[in-house]
């Protein structure tokens, strides 16, 4: 967990393997049950209905942004890794040394595969409960999401 202002960013796994019987996955369906996001309805969709079995499955990890006055869900984000091929052909040696460092290279393709990270899914709770979403800096996610990338990579 990490405190940043008013609000801390909660990996859902956390959630789901905690022993404190405040928590749970009754509890974490009930907490996801309050977002809401009429902008995006397939956002919403995910958080309630996919969000969960995603990161159980380690397709995805979702991450709860939650007030810390009032553990409010004021938003989320979901990252998965996505497998990239690129082509080996327009790189120069230097590049292609550099490539070798983190990819696979496949000599008959000519190709080197690697993963990269992907932003799966960003969203702002929109419930009309909620009167401090609009303290929110719109780079708060990206902050959290670059420090996160961060963190993975090292």
């Amino acid at each position: 967990m990490q405190p940043a202002n008013n609000f801390i960013v909660l990996n859902i796994r956390e959630y789901l393997a905690s022993e404190d019987k405040r928590l749970g996955e009754d509890k974490l369906v009930q907490l996801l049950s309050e977002f809401s996001c009429p902008l995006n309805p397939d956002v919403e969709r995910f958080l309630k209905q996919q969000a969960i079995e995603f990161a159980k499955k380690h397709q995805a990890v979702t991450y709860l942004v939650l007030s810390l006055e009032d553990a409010e869900l004021l938003g989320f984000f979901s990252i998965t890794i996505k497998p990239l091929v690129v082509k080996a052909e327009p790189f120069s040696n230097t590049v292609k040394r550099k490539l070798a460092r983190f990819s696979e290279i496949d000599k008959n393709e000519q190709t080197y595969n690697l993963a990269a990270y992907l932003i799966a899914q960003l969203g702002k709770n929109f419930n009309e409960m909620l009167d401090q979403m609009d303290e929110i800096h719109p780079l708060f996610f990206c902050d959290h999401i670059d420090l996160l990338l961060r963190i993975n990579v090292a």
